[in-house]
């Protein structure tokens, strides 16, 4: 028999909820705290992927799973966006290491790690990307009237969007200097903007987040 688990409290819900859609519209209707969202679900102590759920979740059933345990674990929206900054914040850290020894390996005979080192670089700022645009929606920040280092945030924004369309052609011309080149120099300086960025989010959400 499946047991459940709401922030480490068992619940028990009611009679004939065999899916997970139900389950979890039942917690969000009747157990959701004030100012919460579902932020995780682990089912015997693996975390549930959100993509699993969003396909069809009425017809996961925990009939057929035979799961012996499914927590759920809420946090208000406050902590979700800091915890989003924080992970933010970690990633700028990481790139400002990383990105100087990435830049010498284009320099001269790079191998599949420099690669895959500029595939995840893309990767991350896309994600940066994403969360940058949800959280100033969310808090009503329009960078474009903002200054960074006196510098409006939408020359920063343009010169960066030019930069990345750079890489992608130096990268299919096969031009290894101009993609070290572009690391060092354009690149890099980008990660202090984004930093101070996601400091003037923290500071209008109200998080506890420090660069």
């Amino acid at each position: 028999m499946t047991r459940f688990y709401l922030n480490q409290k068992e619940i028990t819900p009611p009679p004939g909820m065999t899916s997970f859609d139900q389950i979890l519209a039942h917690v969000d209707e009747e157990k959701l705290p004030p100012n919460s969202v579902i932020r995780m679900i682990c089912i015997d102590g693996i975390p549930l992927i959100q993509n699993d759920l969003s396909k069809d979740s009425s017809g996961i059933s925990l009939q057929d799973s035979n799961c012996e345990k499914v927590e759920i674990v809420t946090g208000t929206v406050e902590e979700i966006v800091d915890d989003s900054i924080e992970e933010a914040l970690e990633y700028l850290n990481r790139i400002e290491v990383g990105i100087h020894p990435l830049a010498e390996s284009f320099q001269a005979n790079p191998g599949p790690e420099s690669f895959q080192g500029l595939r995840q670089l893309y990767e991350g700022f896309y994600w940066l990307n994403i969360l940058m645009d949800k959280l100033s929606a969310k808090f009503k920040i329009d960078f474009n009237d903002i200054c960074i280092q006196e510098v409006p945030v939408k020359e920063h924004n343009r010169k960066y969007t030019s930069t990345l369309k750079q890489l992608q052609d130096s990268q299919e011309r096969g031009d290894m200097v101009l993609i070290s080149d572009l690391l060092e120099y354009e690149i890099a300086p980008i990660v202090p903007v984004w930093k101070e960025m996601f400091q003037i989010i923290s500071k209008r959400a109200g998080t506890t987040q420090i660069l």
